[in-house]
């Protein structure tokens, strides 16, 4: 088989991401290529192909404007300029594995074996309100012109087979294989922490109230933060430290230093309709975890329903802890390597 990613990130993202561990997974045994998201942090005058871990890494000139764009004539020059590009390096007969719907206008001009969508959030996700309407839209055609959508939580799995039952599976997210295999140590001091993207489904108020109500529990963020002012509160309190973030490599590193690791969503579409990938980098390494989201059926998630029960939570996990082996059993069949390999079943199907 040969695969053709058309990621929301940049290969190397500090942010790891489902898209790059399906990516180094099936590399090993297919002939893989990663479209990377076109972005003005990096801007490259022409297309450019890198080979890491074994996966063909694509670089695209930017497109100045982004979501502004949908639908421009500049927009539809740029895709011109990298259909052109990609037809000369991709192989022949390829699955398109499409995880955001920018790329919809763009597989049009590619000829795949079989254009699939993964559909990891709820489509607000993608954008700023302002163009949700634009994303909706490219997201309703690129499901419709899919052969197969694979939908990374159950409720985004009920919601596209309500209307594709016939093409739409559930795929979860998982955890890279190598985590079950470290070494669980008990921290030598508490601490709760969380690391990832620090974005606009994190609810600061609950942890504004959980920080204060646990004065002698250090907290630590780590991860990007998208708007400083939503962490002002927090980052004058004498317990809350935030930090950088810090590459994929190093992502076990500092979570292995938690005695708890914290999910805390807001309750809005986002979060009611993902599948966070932190439940399981979490689980695999030993870690409790307490989260205003439900995990997946059979996850040891301890769900905290307001501030007051997400308090309790956190003092029970640090209290008394379960044991990491009986965390890491929870997710045996939840590695990347599982996952790629129902991946590959479903697409025998086909």
């Amino acid at each position: 088989m040969n695969f053709v990613f058309f990621a929301a990130v940049a290969y190397d993202s500090t942010l790891g991401g489902r898209t790059r561990q399906l990516a180094d997974i099936l590399s090993c045994r297919h002939q893989v290529h990663f479209i990377e998201m076109p972005s003005l942090r990096r801007p490259m005058p022409r297309h450019a192909v890198r080979r890491e871990n074994g996966v063909w890494i694509h670089h695209l000139p930017p497109l100045p404007g982004g979501w502004r764009m949908a639908g421009t004539s500049g927009e539809k020059l740029w895709i011109a300029y990298a259909a052109v590009m990609l037809r000369r390096a991709l192989p022949p007969d390829f699955f398109a594995v499409v995880s955001n719907p920018f790329w919809e206008p763009l597989t049009e001009r590619l000829e795949s074996a079989c254009l699939i969508y993964d559909c990891l959030d709820h489509c607000s996700i993608h954008t700023k309100s302002c163009y949700a309407p634009a994303v909706a839209e490219r997201e309703q055609r690129l499901a419709t012109r899919s052969g197969l959508i694979l939908a990374v939580s159950r409720k985004l799995t009920e919601f596209w087979q309500a209307r594709y039952r016939e093409k739409t599976f559930f795929l979860p997210n998982g955890c890279p294989d190598s985590w079950l295999k470290m070494e669980r140590r008990q921290p030598l001091r508490p601490l709760a922490g969380f690391l990832g993207a620090l974005y606009e489904w994190i609810d600061y108020s609950l942890l504004e109230q959980v920080a204060d109500a646990l004065p002698k529990v250090p907290f630590e963020f780590t991860g990007p933060v998208r708007d400083r002012k939503s962490i002002a509160a927090l980052r004058k309190m004498p317990n809350v430290k935030f930090r950088t973030a810090v590459p994929f490599c190093r992502a076990a590193e500092v979570m292995s230093r938690y005695s708890v690791g914290l999910i805390p969503f807001r309750h809005d579409p986002v979060a009611e309709y993902s599948n966070p990938l932190k439940m399981y980098e979490y689980l695999a390494l030993g870690i409790p975890v307490v989260s205003t989201l439900p995990g997946e059926a059979g996850l040891p998630v301890h769900v905290a329903i307001g501030a007051a029960d997400f308090i309790r939570q956190v003092q029970r996990q640090l209290e008394a802890p379960p044991p990491a082996e009986e965390m890491k059993r929870a997710v045996v069949s939840r590695t990347w390597n599982c996952i790629a390999t129902d991946l590959e079943r479903i697409l025998e199907k086909i």
